[in-house]
C-alpha cells in the first residue's frame, strides 16, 4: 500500500499533491527574513500529515482542523488514490460537509481524477463511515496486521511532531497500553494473543481486586470470621423460630401461666439444683468436721500415772513406754490424714461460696420475672415479644447478609488466585516466545533490531538496541535506545532530535522487515532533519534514499533552513523528482490551502 495522489474538488485552493514511490519531500521555503527566527510557520507540512489521516477515514473530532474551521472548509472534498497490495489503485473520497458518508472506487490506472465522477460509476457510494472501513480494509488487504483493521498501521505511519515522544506509544494512544502493546508485539513477531491474555487478565485481577476492597468495606467494623458468623446465625435463627412459635400460640387469659411455666420454672429449676448442691457440700462439710475432731488422741499416761498412785498401785514403766511410742506411732497417722482433710475441706468451702453466688444471681433474675409477670399487662408482654423478635430478624438479616459478603469475599480471593496463577502461565509463556525470537536470527524480531541498528549507526554513527522484557507489574515492555561505547544505554535518546530518529529508525525497520508481507510500503515523517549536523544530515538523506530504493515509500517534511550546507557553501538540493511539494510564506499561495489564513 502506497500513496498515489492528493486532490480536492477546488483546484484553486488545494491539491493535486502526487507522489512518487520513493522519496518524497514536501519543502516549505522561508522566503520572508523576518519570519526565519520564529519557531512555528503554519504553512501546512504538518496539516498535510492530518489531511491524509482525514482521507483514510479518521474518525470526526470538533478539534481537527476542518471541523474548528468549518465555516471554511465546508465546500471541499477531498479524494485520496492509493496503490494497493495487489498492483491496483483505489480512490477514497470523502466531503468536510458529509463527513460520515464515503464513496470508494477501484480502478486500475492511477492519477486518475475523479472529482468531477457522478455517483453511479462509483463502486461504493454514500456508505456510512464504519462500513466504509470495512470495505478499505478489504480492499487494501493489509493481511500482515490482522487481527488489526488498517488504521493501526496507518496511526505509526502518519507521524506528526507529537508523535516522536516515544518510539513505540504515540500521541494518539496516551490511553491504556492494551491499547498498543499487543499491535506493537504482532509487528516484532511475538505472539500477540499471548499479550492480549496478559492485559486481560490482569484487568479481571483489578476487577476482583476492586470488588475485595469493596467487601472489605461492605464488612467494615465487623471483628469476625465466616464460620462464627454461620454458628451465630444457626443459633438466632433458633431463637427466631421459638419466638415465632410462642408468639403464635399466644394466649392473652394463659400468658401469666404460659410466662411463668416457661420461665420461672426454669429458675426455680436451677435454684433447687443449686440448693441440693449446696445441701450436699454441707454435709460433706460436717463429716470432715467431724473426722477432724475423731483423731484427736484423749489418752495421756501421766494423767493415768497419778491415778495409779493415788489407788496404792505402781504404774509399770515400761508400760510408760508403750504407751508413749503407741500415741506418737498414731499421731503420725492422724497428721497426715488431717491433712486431706483440711485440703478438702477447703475445697468445699470454696465451692459453698460459689454456690451462695450463684443462688444469689438466680434469685435475682427469678425476682425479675415475677416482677414481669405481675406488673405487665398481657398486651404489654405481647409488644414485649414481638418487639424482641423484630430485633433477632433484624440481627439475622444482617448475619446472613455478612455471611453473604464473607462468602463473596472468600470466593473473590480464590478466583483472584486462579487468575494470578493463569497470568503467570502466561507470562512464562510469553518469556519463551521472547527468548526464542531473540535466539533466532531469522526472526522478524532479530531482522527489526539489525535493520533499526544499521540506521542509527549509518546516520549518527551510534549503535542502537531494540529490547524486550517483562516488567515488575508483569506487562511487555519494550525499549528502543542508543548504546555507549561500554555497550550500554545510553540517554541520547532522551534528546529530541535523536529521539525522532529512532522513532523513524524503528517505523522504517518494521517496513523493511515486511516487505515480502502484505503491509504498508509509506511511511510520513515530519520535520526529520531537525536539529541535526551537516554531515548527519547528509547521512540520514542517503539512508532515507537507500530505503526508497527497496520500495519503501517515504514523506519528509522539512524547512529549507534545516538542509545541509554542502563543502561549496551552498544549501543541499534535492533532485527535482523527489521535491513533490514546495510551500512557502512570500504569500497565500505557498501554503498547503492556497488561501488566507484561518
Amino acid at each position: 500500500m502506497r500513496l498515489s495522489q492528493l486532490y480536492s474538488n477546488r483546484r484553486e485552493a488545494f491539491g493535486p499533491i502526487r507522489f512518487s514511490n520513493g522519496f518524497n519531500v514536501v519543502l516549505a521555503q522561508i522566503r520572508v527574513p523576518e519570519n526565519r527566527n520564529k519557531d512555528t510557520h503554519c504553512l501546512g507540512k504538518t496539516t498535510l500529515a492530518h489531511l491524509l489521516d482525514f482521507c483514510l477515514l479518521k474518525g470526526r473530532s470538533k478539534t481537527f482542523f476542518l471541523f474548528k474551521h468549518e465555516q471554511v472548509f465546508s465546500h471541499f472534498v477531498f479524494f485520496l488514490e492509493i496503490e494497493t497490495i495487489a498492483g491496483g489503485y483505489l480512490t477514497v473520497r470523502r466531503s468536510v460537509a458529509k463527513n460520515t458518508r464515503i464513496a470508494i472506487k477501484r480502478h486500475s490506472a492511477p492519477l486518475r481524477t475523479l472529482s468531477d465522477l457522478p455517483p453511479e460509476p462509483w463502486d461504493h457510494w454514500d456508505l456510512p463511515i464504519e462500513a466504509a472501513r470495512q470495505v478499505l480494509d478489504g480492499l487494501l488487504d493489509l493481511r500482515a496486521v490482522k487481527p488489526w483493521s488498517y488504521r493501526m498501521p496507518i496511526s505509526y505511519a502518519l507521524r506528526t511532531q507529537s508523535d516522536f515522544n516515544d518510539v513505540f506509544q504515540l500521541g494518539k494512544f496516551r490511553g491504556k497500553h492494551a491499547e498498543w502493546k499487543p499491535y506493537i508485539a504482532h509487528m516484532v513477531g511475538f505472539d500477540a494473543e499471548l499479550v492480549k491474555d496478559s492485559f486481560a487478565l490482569a484487568q479481571q485481577i483489578e476487577d476482583s481486586k476492586q470488588s475485595v476492597t469493596l467487601l472489605h468495606t461492605e464488612l467494615l467494623g465487623v471483628d469476625t470470621d465466616l464460620d462464627t458468623v454461620e454458628g451465630l446465625l444457626s443459633l438466632r435463627q433458633q431463637e427466631v423460630d421459638a419466638l415465632e412459635s410462642q408468639i403464635s400460640a399466644f394466649d392473652f387469659r394463659l400468658a401469666d401461666a404460659g410466662v411463668n411455666k416457661a420461665l420461672i420454672e426454669e429458675w426455680d429449676t436451677r435454684i433447687a439444683e443449686a440448693n441440693q448442691q449446696r445441701y450436699y457440700l454441707s454435709v460433706n462439710r460436717k463429716k470432715i468436721l467431724g473426722s477432724l475432731e475423731e483423731h484427736r488422741i484423749s489418752f495421756d499416761p501421766e494423767l493415768a500415772k497419778r491415778l495409779f498412785e493415788e489407788a496404792g498401785q505402781v504404774f509399770p514403766g515400761q508400760l510408760h513406754k508403750g504407751f508413749d511410742d503407741l500415741i506418737r506411732f498414731n499421731q503420725a497417722i492422724t497428721d497426715e490424714r488431717k491433712g486431706y482433710l483440711t485440703a478438702e475441706l477447703k475445697g468445699l468451702d470454696t465451692e459453698m461460696r460459689r454456690i451462695e453466688q450463684t443462688l444469689e444471681e438466680l434469685n435475682r433474675k427469678r425476682a425479675a420475672e415475677l416482677a414481669f409477670l405481675t406488673d405487665a399487662s398481657a398486651m404489654d408482654k405481647y409488644r414485649a415479644l414481638n418487639n424482641r423478635l423484630v430485633e433477632l430478624r433484624a440481627e439475622v438479616a444482617q448475619l446472613k447478609d455478612q455471611r453473604s459478603a464473607f462468602l463473596r469475599l472468600r470466593d473473590r480471593r480464590r478466583e483472584q488466585a486462579q487468575l494470578q496463577e493463569q497470568r503467570t502461565q502466561v507470562q512464562q509463556r510469553l518469556e519463551d516466545n521472547i527468548e526464542a525470537a531473540a535466539s533466532d536470527e531469522q526472526s522478524r524480531y532479530q531482522s527489526i533490531r539489525r535493520y533499526l541498528n544499521e540506521f542509527t549507526r549509518d546516520v549518527l554513527d551510534r549503535n542502537a538496541l531494540l529490547s524486550t522484557r517483562i516488567n515488575k507489574e508483569g506487562n511487555i515492555e519494550f525499549a528502543a535506545e542508543y548504546l555507549g561505547a561500554d555497550g550500554r544505554p545510553s540517554s541520547e535518546d532522551q534528546g529530541k532530535t535523536y529521539r525522532q530518529l529512532l522513532c523513524a529508525a524503528f517505523d522504517l525497520a518494521v517496513a523493511r522487515a515486511m516487505l515480502d508481507r502484505p503491509y504498508i510500503r509509506f511511511l510520513y515523517h515530519d520535520g526529520l532533519l531537525e536539529g541535526l549536523d551537516n554531515r548527519k544530515k547528509r547521512n540520514l538523506i542517503n539512508s532515507i534514499r537507500g530505503f526508497a530504493a527497496l520500495g519503501i515509500q517515504q514523506i519528509v517534511t522539512l524547512i529549507d533552513s534545516d538542509l545541509p550546507i554542502e563543502d561549496d557553501g551552498e544549501r543541499f538540493a534535492f533532485h527535482d523528482d523527489e521535491i513533490v511539494l514546495v510551500l512557502h510564506d512570500q504569500d497565500d499561495s505557498g501554503r498547503l490551502f492556497r488561501m488566507a489564513r484561518w
